[in-house]
């Protein structure tokens, strides 16, 4: 009987299962992530140096460098936080009736923080007086630097997150605490049975993740506006400066757009594994009769479920893409020729 149970499993259900846990996922998202990594070495170095254009005891690379070091180590601690968090409370914790609203909002929250103290360095460290004034003809926001279809990523990202905590919010149901943690399937044409309460991702998880989500976005809109809005240090290195900013920029949705994933993606499993019933039996009087007791969105929320390890392969190799930049070099080894140092001069001079 065992091993007809065993040769019973399709390959699917073995995906499903492996599929079903994060670190799976980021295991998967590491094989990407060094994939991409190693392609970007491959090709040529696209990082001007700034040899050339070294100020007196600070090159433009220093001066940027702490900042591309904070979002590394940020990336770095989002990743560690969620397994760590998702170890403790899968395994080694009973969380048996107790809403653990934080396995949520975690992520979201690691990312506000990680963003957070990269603007403390941004407005501290990361900006002086210039040596020379620069005179800019473009008046500078925060998308100026920004990946813009990152940033469009990210708001996408952001509204999924909001639609889906509203619309779970509003389709649960409190419990005997006053907490909202049900989702209740009522049984049709059945008034003599109660409904089905099963554990959902209501208002109780839902609203700490608005709460981090708002911190999330300010800290995001600030960071990359104050990023932007910095003086340079000369006019010859406006374009060494602009190109260490769209990093920064890239670094900062990066990580913000993960937080996001990771939170959407462990409240769409949840969603799934509470709205996917479809049949229950009944006890006592009509023993073993059937009912058919489907959730009206049953079908979205297993969709959801399907989807949601996409989102956390996603999220993680954002993460660490971001996180390679701890071994990020100081200085360039070389030089560029005198065309590519006339190219950015001019090209800061025009700006």
């Amino acid at each position: 009987m065992t091993w007809d149970r065993f040769t019973s499993i399709g390959v699917l259900d073995v995906v499903a299962a492996a599929l079903s846990l994060p670190l799976i996922s980021l295991t998967i998202a590491l094989v990407i992530a060094v994939g991409i990594l190693a392609t970007k070495r491959a090709g040529a170095d696209q990082r001007p140096s700034s040899a050339p254009f070294e100020a007196p005891g600070r090159s433009v690379a220093s001066r940027y460098e702490p900042e591309h070091r904070v979002l590394g180590v940020a990336a770095v601690a989002v990743i560690v936080l969620f397994a760590t968090e998702n170890v403790v409370r899968g395994y080694l914790l009973n969380l048996a009736d107790v809403v653990s609203w934080w396995r949520f909002a975690t992520p979201v929250f690691c990312a506000f923080l990680g963003i957070a103290i990269a603007l403390v360095f941004i407005a501290s460290r990361g900006t002086a007086r210039s040596e020379i004034p620069v005179v800019l003809a473009d008046r500078r926001t925060w998308v100026s630097f920004g990946p813009h279809w990152g940033i469009v990523g990210a708001g996408i990202v952001l509204l999924l997150l909001l639609a889906t905590t509203l619309a779970a919010g509003m389709a649960s149901s409190p419990d005997g605490e006053g907490r909202y943690v049900w989702l209740e399937i009522p049984v049709p044409n059945e008034s003599t049975i109660d409904p089905i309460r099963l554990w959902f991702y209501g208002w109780a998880y839902g609203v700490p993740v608005l709460i981090c989500l708002a911190a999330l976005s300010i800290a995001t809109w600030a960071a990359l506006r104050c990023n932007a809005a910095r003086p340079y240090i000369r006019p010859e290195t406006v374009g060494l400066e602009r190109f260490e900013r769209r990093e920064i920029a890239t670094g900062i949705v990066r990580i913000a757009t993960a937080g996001m994933l990771l939170a959407l993606g462990g409240a769409w499993r949840f969603i799934a594994s509470s709205g996917s019933i479809s049949q229950l039996v009944i006890e006592g009087e009509n023993e073993g009769a059937p009912y058919e007791a489907a959730w009206r969105y049953a079908e979205l929320a297993t969709a959801g479920g399907w989807l949601a390890p996409a989102l956390e392969i996603t999220a993680f190799v954002l993460l660490l893409l971001v996180a390679s930049r701890l071994r990020r070099r100081n200085h360039s080894t070389t030089v560029p020729s005198t065309e590519a140092v006339d190219h950015t001069t001019s090209a800061g001079a025009a700006l």
